[in-house]
């Protein structure tokens, strides 16, 4: 009985180190993806603190009767961060998804293994049950046998050799009967375990549960604020882009309009820096026999009067070309022989552009048209007309937008022209 306790207690220390174990190892996972998500909140916040920053800019220059470049200058901070913002959001929606499907799996692999564990227990208590009635019928027969001593069964026996029958029946019962009450101690011990192991997973099941609700939480309330930062973007870009038409009526330059859509704006780049790799052949340094890049580039339009400059607007905003203002309708020429890569009919962004590839990774680029003369795979050569300037896409009046790109990263148009 003192060994059976004792095995008992060895497999009880070992079944509480195992699922100590097992415990550590899902508390550590839920940390590190926690990690993540409160990294995530981290930089939610700091961002939403130069927001409030910017906004308070704002607010100090609001009062002034005409709206200043300063002022578009906070505004278009703004933009920005409320875009990193979204982004942010977006970001942690998406790591909050995660962990509610890891969640959901890991429940439903829980409820899986609790049914196993029951399982095993009602087998086990079916064997415990059976081994039990079997030592209470043996009990039963010691009862009705009557209660005489062994030492009383022994000298009844009427010879030595009936004396000798009766002692190894005696001492085979005895075995028996011990050997069936250590089989139900034993039984007694596993089901006893099982039944802890059952319980550990319910309060694994239940804590499961309370976090899969509270990351179900945190995703709606990140969706709805995502949703209100949206509508934020747009009411800023809005008033942003009308203030851009007001001061480009006011000067010469017309600017490019605030786009708030980042991934379409990012496929376009894609799509531009895809066509002038393939056109490369992958590495941009061969020339095909459809251009020399050479780098010598002509002017796209017969004004050569730059409107805007590389790399900014004079308000100091990024600007990734040189702007010709010419009248809409006017002619567009290649500005060097080469090979058309890519046509788009946009109605933000570039707006209807043309792309044309002058090998050794050289390629122009020219937005904004009315209509493009030129299609996909066309060989061109230099001063032929391609389009016909226009203000389509996020432009503020009609010009051409001219870009020299090498392997589909922009560079300085000035170096070439």
């Amino acid at each position: 009985m003192k060994s059976a306790v004792f095995n008992y207690g060895k497999r009880a220390l070992s079944l509480a180190m195992s699922v100590a174990l097992m415990l550590t190892a899902f508390t550590f996972g839920i940390t590190a993806e926690a990690k993540s998500t409160a990294e995530l909140r981290s930089e939610k916040e700091k961002i939403q603190q130069e927001i409030n920053n910017a906004q308070s800019k704002i607010n100090s220059l609001a009062s002034e009767k005409n709206k200043t470049q300063d002022y578009l200058n906070a505004l278009e901070s703004k933009i920005g961060l409320l875009q990193d913002k979204i982004d942010s959001l977006e970001d942690s929606k998406a790591a909050l998804q995660a962990e509610i499907n890891a969640i959901e799996s890991k429940i439903t692999s829980i409820e899986d293994e609790i049914i196993q564990t029951q399982a095993e227990i009602d087998a086990k208590q079916a064997e415990f049950d059976s081994t039990y009635a079997l030592y209470c019928q043996r009990l039963r027969a010691m009862y009705v046998s009557g209660s005489a001593s062994t030492l009383e069964v022994l000298l009844t026996c009427p010879d030595m050799s009936a004396m000798l029958t009766r002692a190894e029946m005696i001492r085979s019962v005895s075995k028996q009967d011990s050997a069936i009450l250590d089989d139900l101690m034993t039984k007694m011990e596993e089901i006893e375990s099982k039944k802890q192991e059952l319980e550990i997973k319910r309060n694994e099941l239940t804590d499961a549960k309370s976090d899969l609700e509270s990351d179900k939480k945190e995703l709606q309330d990140s969706i709805n604020e995502i949703d209100s930062s949206k509508q934020e973007l747009d009411k800023e870009a809005a008033e942003c882009n009308e203030i851009i038409r007001k001061l480009a009526a006011q000067t010469n330059e017309y600017y490019e309009l605030i786009e708030t859509n980042r991934d379409e704006l990012r496929e376009v780049e894609n799509q531009i820096r895809a066509a002038a790799i393939a056109a490369s052949g992958g590495n941009g340094s061969i020339s095909g026999s459809y251009g020399n890049g050479s780098g010598v580039l002509r002017y796209p339009t017969n004004n050569h009067s730059i409107s805007a400059g590389y790399p900014n607007y004079s308000s100091g905003r990024y600007h990734g070309g040189v702007d010709f203002s010419v009248p809409s309708g006017s002619n567009v020429y290649a500005a060097a022989a080469g090979k058309v890569i890519l046509v788009q009919h946009l109605n933000y962004s570039y707006g209807y552009y043309v792309v044309v590839d002058h090998g050794n990774g050289l390629s122009t680029l020219y937005a904004h048209n009315s209509s493009i003369l030129v299609s996909v795979g066309q060989k061109v050569s230099a001063g032929q007309v391609i389009a016909k300037s226009g203000s389509t896409g996020n432009s503020t009046g009609p010009h051409c937008h001219f870009e020299v790109r090498v392997n589909g990263s922009r560079v300085n148009p000035f170096n070439y022209l």
